[in-house]
């Protein structure tokens, strides 16, 4: 659907923003698509994503999306909301529809993590840093890529990694269950793998690993999945 006007009076968000559920974060927000955008809220809660337009002379352009619908939802300190869903797209020979969402102002995106990926699991990207409540330890570091590094640092939470990069949009942060694995070549190097996506995040770090940190982060990391192994191997005996 083609949005309407793009003027929105700050006045009518921030009406629409206090009249919503009170479990919902809401975000003033411009959705971007191919024939230009418009303004509106976008909506985060237990049940997916939403979209709804403010202002729009007539009708107004919005959109739900449960998480039946949703693949990915990627949500950055860039002020960048991805959501991908499963359909195909017919325009762009059959790639899967994405909806792109650009924030206003400078949103704490953190809680909104926090809410989703409880939910919703690795399907929810957090190209941010969400701090843990203790921090264990934290080391400079570089993502290496192709297209060029990252510099930022790795700091290893009781219940989560995160790189805090300096750019942004370049953060990321994982829950010990997004981690599928964890290794390293030595003491200036450091991998994440990411469950779900199988992504590979290589950092370059900048001070030395200490090994007994690097094992207690794995262990940390496997000692659920010996379990579950463990408690497979009890079940298929019986």
């Amino acid at each position: 659907m083609a949005c309407g006007s793009e003027k929105t009076g700050l006045s009518v968000i921030v009406l629409a923003v206090l009249a919503a559920p009170a479990a919902a974060l809401d975000f003033p927000a411009r959705h971007n698509h191919w024939r230009g955008g418009c303004a509106g809220i976008l909506t985060l809660d237990a049940g997916g994503a939403a979209f709804r337009q403010i202002g729009a002379k007539k009708q107004p352009h919005q959109g739900r999306w449960s998480w039946d619908d949703i693949q990915r939802l990627e949500i950055g300190d860039n002020r960048q909301v991805r959501v991908r869903t499963y359909r195909d797209s017919r325009v762009w020979l059959g790639r899967d529809i994405e909806h792109e969402f650009l924030l206003d102002g400078s949103p704490d995106l953190a809680p909104a993590y926090e809410l989703l990926r409880t939910v919703a699991g690795a399907r929810v990207v957090a190209r941010l840093a969400a701090p843990g409540a203790k921090l264990e330890w934290e080391l400079p570091a570089k993502r290496i890529r192709k297209t060029g590094g990252a510099l930022g640092v790795l700091r290893v939470f009781e219940d989560r990694v995160v790189f805090a990069a300096e750019k942004p949009g370049e953060s990321r942060t994982w829950l010990d269950p997004d981690i599928a694995v964890l290794s390293s070549s030595g003491p200036l190097h450091l991998s994440v793998t990411a469950a779900g996506t199988g992504e590979s995040y290589e950092f370059q770090l900048r001070r030395s690993l200490a090994p007994e940190r690097y094992e207690r982060l794995w262990l940390r990391l496997e000692a659920p999945r010996g379990l579950r192994l463990l408690h497979e191997g009890k079940e298929t005996a019986k």
